[in-house]
């Protein structure tokens, strides 16, 4: 190990002698910084200058720099180990990301794959088209029915389309296939409005299942449907949720008090 400020004072005060040259290995460089020193002697004082220009430079140099290009000791000990740790870690997110594709085509063969219905389902539900997006992902399903991903996406459209217990069916379809990315199901917009129904916080309770799930409320009769003031107060409620005056949350619990009157 070498120091950066001990080599330049040996420049600045020993110079002429090319005592940082012995120092900082490169003992030829100092043997001729000796000889040039006795040879201008009765002159000019040339190893003298050299040793002042040695040791502004050394001063200026980055410690990076300087351990770089002078403490070999340091940077072929550290090196490997980073090399090592570096590798580790690609090595680990490598895994992960295999892991997580194997999930998902551990059970899938080459036909499957190839689903052309998965295709334009994938374009409808990028396009907003719900109806033909769902239409397309159940004809999938029945073609590759292991694919937790198309059953992740089929809960996202139910919930958009408030259709809670079949949102619910394909998440938990997709969970037990290996889905395991919880954050995106707490977080995806299209999910919104599952995750503000009673129903969705007993299934997070009960470990992403629906085992414990209570049964699912009575609808609504049909002549309430038909009743003219309820129908105007539900068309209401959406007006004040597109205008922004009613979260998600704050618009299915009205709608469902109306419902229940």
């Amino acid at each position: 190990m070498k120091n950066k400020t001990t080599a330049a004072l040996l420049a600045l005060f020993g110079g002429s002698f090319g005592l940082h040259k012995f120092y900082l290995g490169e003992p030829q460089t100092g043997i001729m910084y000796l000889i040039i020193t006795f040879i201008t002697a009765n002159f000019f004082p040339v190893g003298a200058l050299l040793g002042v220009i040695d040791a502004i430079r050394l001063f200026s140099m980055s410690s990076q720099k300087f351990d770089a290009k002078y403490s070999k000791n340091k940077r072929t000990s550290n090196q490997p180990r980073q090399r090592q740790r570096q590798r580790s870690r690609n090595s680990r997110q490598e895994e992960i990301k295999m892991q997580r594709d194997r999930n998902n085509y551990k059970a899938i063969s080459k036909k499957q794959r190839n689903n052309p219905f998965r295709k334009s389902a994938d374009q409808k539900f990028e396009e907003y088209d719900l109806d033909g997006a769902l239409e397309d992902y159940e004809k999938a399903t029945e073609i590759t029915p292991a694919d937790m991903s198309m059953h992740f996406n089929l809960a996202c459209i139910y919930s958009l389309k408030e259709n809670i217990d079949k949102s619910l069916h394909h998440l938990e379809k997709a969970i037990s296939m290996g889905y395991k990315d919880v954050d995106e199901i707490n977080t995806k917009d299209e999910l919104a409005y599952l995750r503000i129904q009673p129903e969705f916080e007993s299934f997070v309770a009960d470990g992403y299942t629906r085992k414990n799930q209570p049964a699912a409320m009575q609808p609504p009769k049909d002549d309430l449907l038909q009743n003219d003031a309820l129908l105007a107060q539900l068309n209401k409620l959406k007006e004040m949720r597109e205008r922004g005056l009613l979260s998600d949350k704050e618009f299915a619990y009205e709608k469902e008090r109306l419902k229940r009157r």
